[in-house]
């Protein structure tokens, strides 16, 4: 990629992190509005397990449709022309729907078998909340199947800001609900309130497709060649996308046999954690996708090497300072995000302590989604599933070993060592495959994003205790300063130590907010 290409992706993935941070924000609001009113008990413990399964059961099935989707779209495009294409569309879209509506009329009839094999060691009462919650909220997959394909198609398009803004409308009216309840058993009412958003985020994206060409038709062309492609890839991908949400029910098996909110610290330290590379990491890893799919169905294999080195460069400087930053200040941002209410101060010790764990995994989790992509775009969908069945064993291993003398943080540990070494699988079949994807490039790249990560973290660190006893209270506002002053600094330093050791993606980043400057 040319500088300018490199630009531009940093300017379309900072437009969707504005648009996410914005919903994540939301998201937090949310999470913390739930801390608060019911804590991190056996309420949250069941609320978390039936809230997941509609999620799961969609990135099993759902998402893996969408997943081979847009290269066989732009695929579709290049070769049999637009007209082709959107027939692609309206098959793959009413397949989603039907595959959704099987998958809920089973979920609700079997919620009571499945619901105790997931979560054993919770008591009797969660366990018959989870069952009836559940319920409640598996109609969820209708309206996020039908979101995930028309997000799929605006991304194809590169229209990337309405399905970024799909969290902030799944978020508004969980955040509404939360704000009215009071009583423990108005818990249903939320889990209303999740599935309107489902609804709510769906609709919202529909309006976009027509002005792009497309046009609904109840139809599903089985001899579509797109189709047939789609029908091989997908059980790959359909594999990995099972065997990586197998992961969150082993965190709830184990968890469930842990102290009494155990499940929902995990839970609060994986959205904390994620926003760094759910938010900027999948913001880069969105941007470049088309691309990747384009140079793969063009076979121009140059330009897919250095899109990949693009990427992998780019997730690294944005993620390492974050996962520093994280690490370095985990108590004080649980505890700003959360603490009130019901969620105390062993809450924010317990999630704090899963979450410090987790922030040394930043860096993989990015890479991992974005690797995936790249092998997506090939349509290669053999070697995510490798690398995912991989990573499973690879995760329960290590949670086995670590629950004991870890607890909860031992599942957090077990998740980030499975997902570096999953990488470096994918590294090394991507680097054969292409021969080459400049590794060395990376490597150099990450050592100096490490260390200028690190100057900024210690910098940070630093002038947070300087300020801390000018802003001593447990005031939102003092908390907000010293945690802005540290975080503020980490970014500060990062950037303006890349730029003196000749980083690109430091340079890059400078030259965009010099231009918007220079605009105003």
């Amino acid at each position: 990629m040319t500088a300018e290409q490199t630009r531009t992706v940093f300017k379309a993935a900072g437009v969707i992190s504005v648009v996410t941070v914005a919903s994540r924000l939301l998201g937090y609001l949310r999470d913390a509005l739930l801390a608060a009113r019911f804590g991190a008990t056996y309420l949250t413990d069941a609320y978390v397990v039936a809230q997941d399964l509609p999620a799961s059961l969609y990135s099993a099935v759902g998402a893996a449709l969408v997943t081979v989707f847009i290269p066989v779209y732009r695929e579709s495009i290049q070769k049999r022309g637009e007209e082709a294409a959107w027939r692609l569309v309206n098959t793959v879209l009413n397949l989603t729907l039907l595959i959704s509506a099987v998958l809920l009329l089973f979920g609700l009839g079997l919620a009571p078998l499945y619901i105790p094999l997931l979560v054993p060691g919770l008591p009797e009462e969660p366990t018959a909340l989870a069952i009836s919650l559940t319920r409640t909220m598996l109609p969820m997959l209708l309206f996020m199947g039908m979101g995930g394909v028309a997000s799929a198609v605006l991304n194809a398009n590169r229209r990337f800001t309405p399905p970024a803004m799909v969290g902030m409308v799944n978020n508004l009216p969980v955040v509404l609900m939360l704000l009215l309840v009071s009583q423990a058993w108005q818990i249903h009412w939320v889990a209303w309130a999740v599935v309107f958003g489902a609804v709510a985020g769906a609709l919202m994206q529909m309006p976009f497709l027509p002005k792009l060409g497309f046009r609904y038709r109840p139809q599903i062309d089985w001899r579509d060649p797109g189709l047939v492609q789609v029908a091989r890839l997908i059980l790959p991908v359909l594999v990995t996308t099972v065997v990586i949400q197998f992961q969150d029910f082993v965190d709830r098996f184990l968890a469930s046999n842990l102290a009494e909110g155990s499940i929902s610290a995990l839970n609060y330290a994986v959205k904390v954690n994620s926003l760094p590379y759910g938010v900027v990491g999948a913001a880069i890893s969105t941007v470049l996708y088309p691309s990747l799919a384009e140079h793969a169905a063009g076979e121009r294999i140059a330009d897919l090497r250095q899109t990949i080195t693009t990427g992998m460069r780019s997730i690294a400087f944005v993620l390492l300072p974050m996962a520093l930053g994280l690490l370095a200040f985990r108590e004080e941002i649980v505890k700003i995000i959360f603490e009130r209410g019901a969620f105390d101060l062993n809450a924010t010790e317990a999630t704090a302590f899963a979450l410090q764990f987790y922030s040394l995994g930043i860096l993989f989790f990015g890479w991992q989604d974005f690797l995936l992509r790249c092998f997506f775009s090939l349509q290669d969908t053999r070697t995510p599933m490798q690398s995912s069945i991989l990573l499973v064993v690879l995760t329960v291993a290590f949670k086995v070993m670590l629950v004991g003398p870890l607890a909860h943080g031992g599942l957090a540990l077990g998740s980030t060592l499975a997902a570096a070494l999953s990488v470096l699988f994918l590294l090394w079949q991507l680097r054969r495959r292409l021969n080459g994807i400049g590794g060395w490039e990376v490597m150099k790249a990450t050592g100096i994003n490490l260390a200028t990560a690190g100057a900024g973290t210690l910098a940070g660190y630093l002038l947070y205790q300087v300020v801390a006893p000018y802003f001593p209270t447990d005031s939102l506002l003092d908390q907000a300063v010293r945690l802005g002053v540290g975080l503020g600094t980490i970014v500060l330093v990062h950037v303006a130590a890349g730029m003196l050791a000749g980083s690109r993606e430091a340079r890059d980043v400078v030259t965009q907010f010099a231009g918007r400057f220079r605009k105003r």
